[in-house]
């Protein structure tokens, strides 16, 4: 990997700055967010590979808000599937790996297993679908990429779960947090060290990484407010049925935890448990705010 240029799209996000950070110790990394280049226009992202010749292009730009998707179609569809397929094209042209991320929210979360990379996909919402169509339109623009879908993503430099749970703690002494939707936390600075990973193995197609372990946003919540000293903070249990859907009009999967095998078969690595990269983030947290 030493010396690779390597074309980081959404640069200033959750993933992206996490991508930065890593792949700039040891690459040439031109870091691009909406202002450099609007993926959305298939010129701006041309003009950008003439001037920057990129071997590897990373993909972070996507639309990520999943409730407003759902009276925000057009806009959804616009990044997710049309700014990949531009990205995949013009990478293409360019004799740039094009590396992408998907999402669990492709999966219905009907499965009694974890979702493994060939099972057929049967998104709910809107940003689901989405981002099932940026799959396949990378797909047709351009076969020789490496897609790796995640989940429940968090990490310093964007919205997450985590930070909103903190945030509410210390404002409200009760929080209401669903049961019955169950997944795996994926701490964005693994996720960049996976894709790492993979690229190092000559990994091609699709594959699935989030951190080992599954939870419910419930015991999730729980797990959070006692490793951070939140104790006196009530959670009460609630399903996804009774949430405000003026709020959260998206329809989640219910039980959608990736597998990881074939990610570990590649690298010949395993995810670390999803508690120690929290416990992890929630240390640099404290450094951060000085605690």
């Amino acid at each position: 990997m030493t010396g690779r240029r390597i074309l980081v799209t959404g640069g200033k996000g959750l993933l992206g700055s996490e991508i930065a950070d890593l792949f700039s110790r040891e690459c040439r990394v031109l870091l691009t967010d909406r202002e450099e280049c609007d993926v959305t226009d298939i010129d701006s992202v041309r003009r950008l590979a003439r001037e920057f010749r990129p071997e590897i292009v990373l993909h972070c730009a996507a639309y990520t808000a999943v409730d407003r998707a759902e009276g925000d179609r057009e806009a959804a569809f616009a990044l997710n599937e049309g700014g990949t397929r531009n990205v995949a094209r013009v990478s293409r042209e360019a004799g740039a790996l094009l590396v992408t991320y998907g999402t669990d929210y492709i999966f219905d979360g009907t499965s009694g297993r974890p979702y493994a990379e060939e099972d057929p996909p049967n998104p709910l919402s809107v940003y689901g679908k989405s981002k099932l169509a940026a799959e396949r339109a990378l797909a047709e623009e351009n076969p020789e990429r490496l897609l790796i879908r995640t989940q429940w993503l968090f990490g310093v430099h964007g919205p997450n779960f985590i930070a909103s749970i903190l945030r509410k703690a210390a404002q409200d002494g009760t929080l209401r947090v669903v049961t019955d939707q169950v997944g795996s936390p994926t701490y964005a600075r693994d996720l960049a060290a996976a894709t790492r990973n993979l690229l190092e193995a000559g990994a091609r197609g699709i594959y699935h990484f989030s951190n080992e372990g599954q939870t419910s946003f419930h015991d999730y919540a729980l797990f959070l407010l006692e490793e951070s000293g939140h104790r006196r903070v009530r959670v009460e249990p609630t399903t996804s049925a009774d949430l405000p859907r003026e709020i959260y009009p998206a329809s989640r999967p219910a039980r959608c935890v990736l597998s990881k095998e074939k990610y570990s078969r590649a690298t010949g690595k395993a995810p670390r448990p999803w508690k120690d990269a929290v416990r992890e983030f929630l240390g640099i947290l404290r450094e951060g705010s000085g605690a």
